[in-house]
């Protein structure tokens, strides 16, 4: 079950390399291919931290929305949920996928004791979602978005060093399941993956706070691949230290990955060390750029 000509167009990521585009923390792609009945789709994958610079790329690239196909969401963190209304608004009602944790109730806690919210914006929630023609699907087990293209659902976590790294500032994540606060470990974050005809299987992380290398060895394992051609998307290596990013780079030397295009909260140091140890396979991702899996990247680092 194949999809081809896979195009990944990055709407909202941290870094602008291109004229006319807003840059901010948070992320979005469009996924456009043929699927495995070579029907024609588009895919949104999260829709980013800050709607008015996301709406602008959207208008920048001239993407019509109105045959999008569905929407997927990663996690449920605001700089990944912030539009999720308006994409399905625009595309006239379409679904919604996500983990059954995604729209709960979250909060970060400071070292001090202070409480912000944390979870999917006021607004951009279930029933705002349905109110304007979506239907929210919820499945923490894999599902194929369309014949082809599947979530990882939750990922089994596997590995001895991938851990759920703090807050940037200290404190605690805190999530409320069934009226109870708990210690977030953010077992709603899910990855797309596919097999792309002539390249192999591709995974897209939304922050991969279940560990990009167990993300990985899931997707061969549901798959059935021996090894997988592809990642793009956050990491979120972002201040890791050497020895963590160090393993990360080892575990992804070990599976043979051929292309790693890392984004968003990978953070530079990350994307420095994963530059050096992978120099023919990196590709930088910023705001605008399209990526046609399978064929050459031009100026895969600027």
């Amino acid at each position: 079950m194949s999809i081809r000509n896979l195009k990944i167009t990055t709407l909202a990521d941290n870094l602008v390399l291109k004229g006319g585009f807003h840059g901010q923390w948070g992320l979005s792609f469009l996924l456009t291919f043929e699927d495995s009945q070579r029907v024609k789709r588009k895919i949104m994958f999260d829709t980013a931290n800050d709607k008015e610079p996301f709406m602008h790329n959207l208008k920048k690239l001239k993407i019509d929305l109105s045959d999008l196909d569905a929407v997927v969401l990663s996690h449920g963190h605001g700089d990944h949920t912030v539009a999720t209304v308006e994409v399905v608004r625009e595309a006239g009602g379409c679904p919604v996928y996500a983990h059954p944790h995604c729209f709960l109730q979250r909060f970060y806690i400071s070292k001090e004791g202070k409480r912000r919210e944390g979870g999917v914006p006021e607004g951009e929630r279930i029933s705002d979602i349905e109110a304007v023609g979506g239907e929210v699907i919820l499945s923490k087990e894999p599902v194929e978005v369309v014949p082809g293209l599947w979530t990882t659902g939750q990922v089994p976590r596997v590995t001895d060093f991938e851990v759920i790294s703090p807050p940037s500032n200290g404190g605690r994540r805190v999530i409320v399941i069934e009226g109870e606060e708990r210690d977030d470990k953010i077992l709603c974050d899910q990855s797309l993956w596919a097999y792309v005809e002539n390249v192999g299987p591709q995974i897209i992380t939304g922050c991969a706070h279940s560990g990009p290398v167990n993300i990985l060895l899931h997707v061969k394992e549901l798959g059935g691949f021996d090894k997988i051609h592809g990642l793009i998307g956050g990491t979120h290596l972002v201040g890791r230290d050497n020895s963590y990013i160090q393993k990360t780079i080892d575990s992804f030397t070990q599976e043979g990955i051929d292309f790693l295009s890392p984004c968003h909260c990978t953070g530079f140091k990350a994307m420095a060390m994963l530059w050096r140890a992978f120099p023919e396979s990196f590709v930088l991702n910023y705001c605008g750029r399209e990526l046609n899996i399978g064929q050459k990247v031009e100026s895969p680092v600027i």
